[in-house]
C-alpha cells in the first residue's frame, strides 16, 4: 500500500506544483530555482530540487515559461531565471478554474 500511495502522490503534486509555479511567477516575478523552492515554502508548499528543476525544464519546453540566465559581475555562480511567458499568462486563468471547480465538488463530496 505504501508504494501505491508514493505513486499516487508523485502524480498528485505535479500537477499543483506546475499551478502554484505559474501562479507564483506571475504574481512574484522572475525567480531563480531556490529563490522559487523558498518562496513556496512560506506556503508550507516543500518542493525538492530534484523535483522542480525538471518540471521547470518541462513547463518551459511547453512554452508555459521563458528563461535566461544571470550572469553576476565578479563572483558568484550564473543562474537560470524563469519567467511566466506569454502562453503561460493566457492558460494560468484556466488552470486556476479548474482547480478551482475540482476543489469545489471535493468539498462537497467531503460533506456528504
Amino acid at each position: 500500500m505504501d508504494d501505491e500511495y508514493k505513486k499516487w502522490l508523485t502524480q498528485f503534486r505535479k500537477g499543483y506544483i506546475e499551478l502554484y509555479t505559474l501562479l507564483s511567477l506571475s504574481k512574484k516575478g522572475s525567480m531563480h530555482g531556490l529563490a522559487l523552492i523558498n518562496f513556496l515554502k512560506e506556503f508550507d508548499l516543500v518542493i525538492k530540487e530534484g523535483t522542480l528543476y525538471p518540471l521547470l525544464n518541462r513547463m518551459e519546453q511547453n512554452g508555459w515559461l521563458n528563461s535566461t540566465w544571470n550572469i553576476p559581475d565578479g563572483k558568484g555562480h550564473p543562474k537560470r531565471v524563469y519567467e511566466i511567458s506569454t502562453k503561460g499568462k493566457k492558460i494560468l486563468p484556466f488552470l486556476l478554474e479548474s482547480y478551482e471547480a475540482h476543489e469545489n465538488s471535493f468539498s462537497k463530496l467531503k460533506e456528504i
